[in-house]
């Protein structure tokens, strides 16, 4: 099969690869569309360590093209979205249904074969059907909306309450979007970029602040009546925006931790945690549950997918698709597929 390969940093060359065998418990999925995510760009650059060399790739999607004998839940022929984790179903944590935190799986494209490529074979478990009515190349989002998915159900006072989402990229505008569908009375959208606010507003966003114009902790406490937000859904995972989230949250509200923050951050208001008596909630990943939440959140037409992609490449420009995402985009920017197969 023809495969992308992440051969040392941000060197990945197209080839040819030993196609996948088929346990019982798995189906072979040929591959249509898989995202380019932050983590793959990550791998790609050296920022993150990965099991090198191997086929990147996680957010995919594409066709039930083979079935094993113990499949009964999937059908040949059908369109699906693939858990871009892998789990042992057995140890500490699968038994008590965190296959999210597995002991023994890992990241597709980090610590196993990725999605970058023709045909890659997953258990029954790990691929989830969604409807005609979504292209491939938005259902790639599924991916990023079971994370949403999963996190906002773990943070309190949505419903009725006032929400910001720190970054509006394309896991803080799906938080926007699930926000409000949640029942959230306020929905404060912020980031640098102004044509990102017009998507997020589009969306869902009660509020819009750029954050190159205004200072962001100061708006967010005059739209608040000086409380501050109930919840403040950090989704950028930067220092700066890390920090603003203490001085957003009102007195007993949450922070939802959603982006992948640096090792380390210095200056965290530690005395917060007593005197504004606020709860700090960690997300990672999701589980199974949460993609069917997602595709019957899609399929209802309460979440819109097709904004988010916004390029497109062939699996042969895989390394100029890695660049053009590492150097920022166009500016118009939010996610990049590669066109595996038609």
């Amino acid at each position: 099969m023809r495969a992308a390969l992440l051969e040392s940093k941000k060197k990945i060359s197209v080839g040819t690869q030993s196609d996948p065998v088929i346990p019982n418990d798995h189906v072979l999925v040929s591959v249509t569309s898989s995202a380019i995510c932050g983590t793959d760009v990550s791998i790609w650059a050296g920022k993150m360590p990965a099991n090198i060399p191997l086929i990147p790739g996680h957010e995919c999607t594409g066709t039930v093209e083979s079935i094993g004998s113990d499949v009964s839940r999937l059908k040949v022929g059908e369109k699906v979205v693939l858990n871009p984790l892998s789990s042992c179903s057995s140890c500490f944590y699968c038994v008590r249904g965190y296959t999210n935190l597995c002991l023994n799986g890992g990241l597709r494209g980090r610590e196993v074969p990725g999605t970058f490529a023709e045909y890659i074979s997953v258990k029954e478990t790990e691929a989830f059907a969604f409807p005609d009515s979504v292209s491939f190349e938005a259902a790639t989002n599924f991916v990023g909306l079971y994370t949403v998915v999963y996190s906002q159900r773990k943070a309190p006072y949505i419903p009725g309450g006032s929400v910001v989402v720190l970054g509006q990229g394309s896991s803080g505008l799906l938080h926007t979007q699930l926000a409000k569908i949640s029942g959230a009375e306020k929905v404060i959208a912020i980031t640098r970029s102004k044509w990102k606010l017009e998507v997020a507003k589009k969306l869902g966003a009660d509020e819009i602040i750029p954050t190159g114009e205004v200072d962001p902790v100061k708006a967010v406490l005059e739209l608040t009546d000086g409380l501050g937000a109930d919840v403040v859904i950090e989704t950028a995972g930067v220092e700066e925006t890390m920090l603003q989230a203490f001085e957003m949250v009102r007195p007993a509200g949450t922070i939802l931790q959603f982006g992948i923050g640096p090792e380390k951050i210095s200056g965290v208001p530690g005395q917060s945690y007593y005197f504004k008596d606020i709860t700090v909630i960690g997300s990672r990943a999701g589980l199974p549950e949460d993609f069917e939440r997602s595709i019957n959140l899609v399929a209802s037409g309460k979440i819109d997918l097709e904004p988010l992609v916004t390029h497109h490449f062939p699996l042969e420009e895989i390394q100029k698709g890695f660049e053009f995402i590492d150097d920022g985009g166009d500016g118009g920017t939010l996610r990049a597929v590669i066109q595996v197969s038609s």
